[in-house]
């Protein structure tokens, strides 16, 4: 039966689901597009009779796998793209190797000064909010503000001290091999263009040869002063493509599935 691509048309960035949709058209593949209710957890209303790649929210995208209604569906699991697993995996390559790990609530009870530099961000790739550098004082001004139901203060993050970073890069990695990757940020500052060099690429495949979470995931990565680190690792079906090629994705994710080497 012939694959098909599931995309979500609500609560996505409109960019990256036109192309998507124009990718799997260029490429004879069969796509659909579907509308989830916001906050919902329920899976979209689709057949599982036909094997399915989605694309869409974060939110949307756990909801399809823990249904497990549908393969290859999502390429996800929460334990394996938690901080401490893959931080555990890829050790001094980590930029954050040294973080640690609490809670919001926790955080702000601790006895920094008001003009402390911290980074933050969740433990789980679930989008919780964006990870960034705040002041102690920002921290606490954002979390006396946070709608409880929506954030717990119990949400776990991790906590670094803030490191320069020159250069920050995404890269699509599928069944351990370089699909297509994006640059995306010089300096804390959005700077959006194709290339990746070979050095980051040669790394990232090394790193996935020793450990990934799934078979198709993202790596983010950056360089920082002369070495490159992991920033974090993302699910492919809900992250944004920046300038990466998404044709080409498409192509490296249905060939892989559609492939022998793909256990389902």
């Amino acid at each position: 039966m012939t694959l098909r691509w599931a995309i979500q048309s609500n609560l996505i960035n409109q960019a990256d689901l036109d192309r998507l949709l124009q990718a799997c058209r260029r490429l004879g593949r069969p796509a659909t597009t579907f509308t989830t209710i916001p906050f919902s957890n329920q899976p979209p209303d689709l057949d599982n009779a036909t094997p399915t790649i989605f694309y869409g929210s974060t939110g949307c995208m756990s909801n399809i796998w823990e249904s497990r209604r549908w393969q290859p569906g999502v390429f996800f699991d929460p334990g394996r793209f938690s901080f401490p697993a893959w931080s555990s995996a890829y050790g001094s390559h980590c930029l954050n190797a040294g973080a640690r790990q609490t809670t919001l609530g926790d955080l702000i009870r601790q006895p920094h000064q008001p003009d402390h530099p911290l980074f933050l961000r969740p433990i789980h790739d679930d989008k919780a909010f964006a990870g960034e550098v705040m002041t102690f004082a920002e921290i606490q001004h954002w979390v006396a503000g946070l709608d409880q139901t929506v954030l717990s203060l119990d949400c776990p993050i991790l906590v670094a001290e803030p490191v320069g970073i020159a250069h920050e890069w995404r890269l699509f990695l599928v069944n351990g091999r370089y699909s297509t990757g994006s640059h995306y940020r010089t300096r804390q500052r959005l700077d959006v263009y194709a290339e990746v060099p070979s050095e980051v690429v040669a790394l990232a495949e090394n790193l996935a040869a020793g450990w990934q979470p799934a078979p198709v995931f993202v790596l983010d990565m950056a360089q920082s002063g002369d070495s490159l680190y992991v920033v974090e690792i993302n699910c492919f079906n809900s992250a944004g493509f920046y300038a990466s090629n998404v044709e080409q994705l498409v192509k490296d994710v249905s060939e892989y599935c559609e492939g022998p080497s793909y256990a389902g």
